[in-house]
C-alpha cells in the first residue's frame, strides 16, 4: 500500500479580488462598451470571489507594475522575463507548501524520490534542482519533473510516487506542484484568453508519498485510470510563443467532459472492483464553475459532494495542477473518512482520475 500523507498548501504573494481583476480586463482591453458588459458578466458567474498571483498587476491596491504594461500598446514581457519572474517567486513558494507538509525538517532526509511538477515554468537546472539544494536533500536523491501537462499533471506524480513506493517499501517520495498561470497573460483580446485570464490563478501543493501512513487522514492510493478524448484535442491546448504561453480554452470543454465522465469513473470503478455507492467523497478538480456543475449533474451528485471542489474555485480559482491538492487538503482537514475519487482535465483532451481511501 501506498498513502498520500499530509498535504501542504501555499498561495502567491498578492491576492486578488475577481471584482478588481475584471476592472482590470474591462479597461486594459481598448473594446467597446458592449464587450466590457460581456466580460463583466462573466467575471460575476465565474464562482470566484478571490485568487493569488504571482505579481501584484492586477490588483487596483498596487500602483507600481511588476510585469505587464499599462496598456495595450506599450511593449509588452518576453518569455524571458515572465521565466525570470517565475523562478524568482515559484522556488519559495514550493519550499513553503513542502514546509506545511512535512512533521518536521528531519523528515525529509529520509526522502528517497523527488518530483516537481509544473505547467507554467521551466528551465535548466529547473525547479527539481533549486528546491532541492534548498531543502538540503541527500544529492544521490532520485528526481523526475513533469512538466507541460497542465490541469490533470500531479496525477502522473501520484501514479510514479506509487509505482516507486511499490517496488521498494523503504522509498519515500516529495511531491510538489507550482503554477504561476498569471504571468501569461496576453494582450490579444479573445474570449478564450478573457475565460484563460478569468479562471487561472497561481498556487504551490505538496505531499509525501509512502509506504506507511504518518498523519491520521492520509489517503490510500488505490487505483488510477484515464483516458484521451482526442475530438476535443483543439478544445484545450498550451503553447510556447513569443508573448509567453499560448492557453486555448474552448466553450465546449464542458460538454466534451460531460461526454466522457460516465465512461471514465465505470472504468475506475472497474479497475478499483467497486460500486459507485462505495464513494462517499468527490475530489473533482475546479477547472471553471461550468465543468464541475456539468459533473455534478452527470454523475447525479449532492451540493455537499461537490462543496470542496467549489470552496477551492471560490477562494483560489483555478491553479492548474495543484488545485485537486488543494481540494484533497480541504476534505483532510474535515477529517473525511471512507473513499475518494478524484479527477482533473487537461490538454488532450485528457482525463485522468484516482480512487484512494481516507483512512
Amino acid at each position: 500500500m501506498s498513502f498520500i500523507n499530509k498535504i501542504g498548501t501555499a498561495t502567491a504573494p498578492f491576492k486578488m479580488n475577481q471584482t478588481n481583476v475584471a476592472h482590470f480586463m474591462k479597461n486594459f482591453y481598448d473594446i467597446s462598451e458592449d464587450e466590457k458588459r460581456k466580460i463583466g458578466l462573466m467575471y460575476d458567474r465565474s464562482g470566484i470571489q478571490t485568487r493569488y498571483s504571482a505579481i501584484p498587476d492586477y490588483n487596483l491596491d498596487f500602483d507600481n507594475k511588476q510585469l505587464l504594461p499599462t496598456n495595450i500598446s506599450t511593449e509588452f514581457p518576453s518569455v524571458n522575463k515572465r521565466m525570470e519572474l517565475f523562478f524568482e517567486v515559484a522556488p519559495p513558494m514550493c519550499l513553503q507548501a513542502i514546509k506545511n507538509c512535512v512533521n518536521d525538517e528531519n523528515e525529509l532526509q529520509s526522502i528517497t524520490h523527488f518530483i516537481t511538477v509544473s505547467c507554467t515554468g521551466m528551465a535548466a537546472p529547473g525547479l527539481d534542482l533549486i528546491v532541492m539544494e534548498q531543502l538540503n536533500l541527500p544529492n544521490n536523491t532520485h528526481r523526475t519533473s513533469v512538466n507541460f501537462m497542465g490541469c490533470y499533471a500531479v496525477f502522473h506524480a501520484l501514479k510514479m510516487a506509487d509505482a516507486f513506493c511499490k517496488a521498494n517499501p523503504k522509498n519515500k517520495v516529495l511531491i510538489v506542484s507550482v503554477e504561476l498561470c498569471t504571468l501569461h497573460f496576453q494582450n490579444t483580446f479573445s474570449m478564450e484568453n478573457v475565460a484563460a485570464n478569468l479562471l487561472f490563478a497561481d498556487g504551490a501543493a505538496a505531499c509525501i508519498v509512502s509506504n506507511e501512513s504518518t498523519f491520521e487522514n492520509a489517503i490510500e492510493l488505490k487505483s488510477f485510470y484515464s483516458q484521451v478524448l482526442f475530438n476535443g484535442k483543439n478544445d484545450m491546448a498550451w503553447h510556447i510563443s513569443d508573448t509567453g504561453f499560448l492557453m486555448t480554452l474552448s466553450a465546449f470543454i464542458p460538454q466534451l467532459i460531460e461526454s466522457g465522465i460516465g465512461n471514465l469513473l465505470e472504468g475506475i470503478l472497474n479497475e478499483a472492483k467497486l460500486e459507485k455507492t462505495a464513494i462517499q467523497n468527490w475530489a473533482i478538480h475546479p477547472g471553471g464553475r461550468k465543468i464541475v456543475e456539468t459533473i455534478q449533474k452527470e454523475l447525479n451528485l449532492s451540493n455537499e459532494d461537490v462543496a470542496a471542489s467549489f470552496n477551492i474555485l471560490k477562494n483560489y480559482g483555478n491553479m492548474s495542477s495543484a488545485t485537486v491538492l488543494f481540494v484533497l487538503q480541504q476534505m483532510q482537514n474535515e477529517k473525511r473518512k471512507g473513499n475518494v475519487f478524484a479527477c482533473g482535465f487537461g490538454p488532450g483532451l485528457t482525463l485522468e482520475t484516482l480512487i484512494g481511501r481516507f483512512i
